[in-house]
C-alpha cells in the first residue's frame, strides 16, 4: 500500500507540472497543450469564480431568493448534457439540503426526447442549466422547451463562454441568472476539466448564497487540499497509469456518486475508449456490476469522511478485497485508518494533517481530479494526443450532427421541421 508517506523519493516529483513547464512545441506534437495546464490550473480558477460571484452576490442572493427559498414548493431540474450533466448528480444533494426543496438532476439528452414526462406543466420551476460552450443543440432545444410548455420558468445559466448560443437566448431576459465561469474555465482540450469543476463550485455558491463567509472558507480548503494533492500525488497516479489495466470502476456515495459518474467518463473518452469505466455508488455495486471486476480492473473508492457512511463504504471494499476482485484499488479519502489501509493497494488523503474541514457534498471538484490526472498520463501510456484523443473524431469538443425538431409542427403537420441544430 502506498500512501504518501510511504513513497520513495521518485514518487515526490510533480509529473503534472513537468508537463506543463515542457516547450511549446514540445506539448504542441504531444497534444498536451492544454489538458495538462488546465487541469492544473483548477484551484487558482475556483478562486477566481469565487471573487466574480461574490462581485455580484446581491443580484445573485435577489435572484435565489426570491425564485426559490422563499417558495418551498418550488421545482427545481438541473441540467446539462454528458459532463455537464454529471454536475447536476455531483450538486443535487447538496442544494437540496441547502435550500430545502425538490431539486433533481434531467439531463438535456433525455428532455428534449422526454420532456411532456418531465416538465410539470403547472409547477413553477427554475431550470438551472449547465454548458460550457453553451452551443450544443441539446441545451439550447431544453430552453425552447421549457419556454414553450412551462407556465412559470426562471432559468439560471451556468456557462463558461459568455458568448455561446445559450447565453444569447437568454440575453435581457426578466426571469434569466446568468453566470458565466472565467475565460480560463473554458478547456480548450477536448475534455471538461476546469469546466466542470468551476461550474460544480458555482453550483456550490448558490447553495451557500445565505452563507458565503461559510463557502469562502470550504473553497479555499478545497482549493489548498488540491494543490497538495497534485503535487503529492501525481507521480503515483503516473505510475498507476503505467499499468496495464484494461476496465477502470469508480464508486462513491451521495455527490461522490456524481464524481463517480464524471470519472468514468474522462478516463474512458481521454482513453478514446480503450478503457471501458463503469462509475456507481458502493451500496449499488453488489447489485450485478461487481461481477464485471476481473484481473485486468482499477477499482477507485471515492471514500466518505462520515463515518456512518464510510461503514458501509468500507463493508464493500472489504468484499472485493476477500474475493481478490481487481489489478489494483486506490481510495481517495481525508485520512487513512489500518482497516482501510488493509484492503487497498493505494491510499490518497487530502487532510493528513487535519488542516481543513471540507464537507464530502462538497468534495466533487477535489477528487475527480485524480481521474483527470490519471485519465491524462494514461491517455499518454497509450500514445493518444490528450487534447484530442479521438484522432477519429467519434467525440469532439462540441457535439456534431444533433439536431433538434419542432414538436409543435410535428404534431400539427407531421412535419420534422429543425429548430436547433
Amino acid at each position: 500500500m502506498w500512501g504518501i508517506n510511504s513513497q520513495e523519493e521518485k514518487f515526490l516529483v510533480d509529473p503534472l507540472h513537468e508537463l506543463v513547464e515542457l516547450p511549446e512545441e514540445t506539448r504542441v506534437a504531444k497534444g498536451i497543450e492544454h489538458t495538462p495546464r488546465e487541469i492544473e490550473s483548477q484551484p487558482r480558477v475556483w478562486m477566481k469564480n469565487f471573487e466574480m460571484l461574490r462581485s455580484r452576490e446581491d443580484e445573485i442572493r435577489s435572484f435565489v431568493e426570491s425564485r426559490i427559498l422563499r417558495n418551498r414548493r418550488v421545482r427545481v431540474i438541473l441540467s446539462g448534457a454528458g459532463t455537464s450533466n454529471f454536475i447536476g448528480l455531483s450538486v443535487e444533494n447538496l442544494l437540496r439540503k441547502r435550500w430545502q426543496v425538490d431539486v433533481e438532476t434531467r439531463g438535456t439528452t433525455d428532455i428534449v426526447t422526454g420532456w411532456d414526462s418531465i416538465f410539470l406543466k403547472d409547477a413553477e420551476t427554475t431550470l438551472i442549466s449547465f454548458a460550457r460552450s453553451g452551443n450544443s443543440p441539446e441545451s439550447a432545444g431544453t430552453l425552447l422547451l421549457a419556454n414553450q410548455f412551462l407556465e412559470k420558468i426562471s432559468h439560471i445559466i451556468v456557462t463558461c463562454n459568455k458568448e455561446g448560443k445559450l447565453a444569447r437566448m437568454a440575453a435581457d431576459g426578466e426571469n434569466v441568472l446568468f453566470l458565466w465561469s472565467p475565460e480560463e474555465a473554458n478547456d480548450k482540450g477536448l475534455a471538461m476539466t476546469a469546466s466542470f469543476t468551476t461550474m460544480v463550485s458555482t453550483a456550490q455558491f448558490l447553495a451557500y448564497i445565505q452563507d458565503l463567509n461559510e463557502y469562502e472558507r470550504i473553497i479555499r480548503s478545497l482549493s489548498k487540499a488540491t494543490e497538495n494533492l497534485m503535487k503529492d500525488y501525481s507521480s503515483l497516479l503516473k505510475e498507476i497509469s503505467d499499468l496495464d489495466f484494461r476496465r477502470a470502476f469508480f464508486l462513491g456515495s451521495r455527490a461522490l456518486y456524481g464524481c463517480a459518474v464524471e470519472s468514468g467518463l474522462k478516463l474512458q473518452e481521454m482513453t478514446a475508449g480503450k478503457i471501458i469505466c463503469k462509475p456507481d455508488s458502493f451500496m449499488g455495486f453488489r447489485h450485478g456490476p461487481e461481477v464485471a471486476v476481473n484481473g485486468e480492473s482499477l477499482v477507485v473508492f471515492y471514500v466518505s469522511t462520515d463515518p456512518f457512511v464510510r461503514r458501509y463504504e468500507l463493508d464493500l471494499i472489504e468484499d472485493l478485497h476477500a474475493k481478490r476482485l481487481g489489478m489494483v484499488k486506490i481510495a481517495v479519502c481525508n485520512r487513512s485508518d489500518e482497516e482501510l489501509a488493509e484492503h487497498v493497494d493505494h491510499i490518497i488523503e487530502f487532510d493528513p494533517h487535519r488542516e481543513f474541514d471540507i464537507p464530502d457534498l462538497c468534495r466533487p471538484i477535489m477528487d475527480v481530479t485524480v481521474a483527470q490526472i490519471l485519465a491524462l498520463f494514461k491517455s499518454l501510456n497509450l500514445g493518444l494526443k490528450p487534447d484530442n484523443p479521438s484522432e477519429s473524431g467519434v467525440i469532439t469538443r462540441v457535439v456534431k450532427d444533433v439536431k433538434i425538431y419542432d414538436y409543435e409542427k410535428f404534431k400539427k403537420e407531421g412535419v420534422f421541421k429543425v429548430t436547433v441544430e
